[in-house]
């Protein structure tokens, strides 16, 4: 009989380990997703004008005069077509 008796005990246990681990894992999660509500994440870049856009390029084509992204993104097509005559043929 004692033997019987430790059996239905490690198996009520086992039992009472699952269930405190389903509560658990339920626990976090729920925790996790409240967390998920409370950070917004912020996208770099939103709050950026095209004034400050252009000043950085202007800085930067000055430092390198043969990048030709950086003319585009001025709008200079005259001045890729001076650095690169292929630049627009395909």
């Amino acid at each position: 009989m004692a033997k019987k008796k430790r059996a239905n005990y490690s198996k009520d246990f086992i039992y009472l380990i699952y269930i405190l681990c389903t509560i658990f894992i339920l626990l976090l999660s729920i925790f996790n997703l409240q967390k998920l509500d409370q950070d917004k994440s912020k996208v770099l870049g939103v709050q950026t004008t095209n004034d400050t856009n252009k000043e950085f390029w202007k800085d930067f084509v000055e430092k390198h005069p043969d990048y030709i992204d950086g003319w585009l993104e001025l709008g200079r097509a005259d001045k890729v077509k001076q650095i690169d005559p292929n630049y627009f043929q395909p």
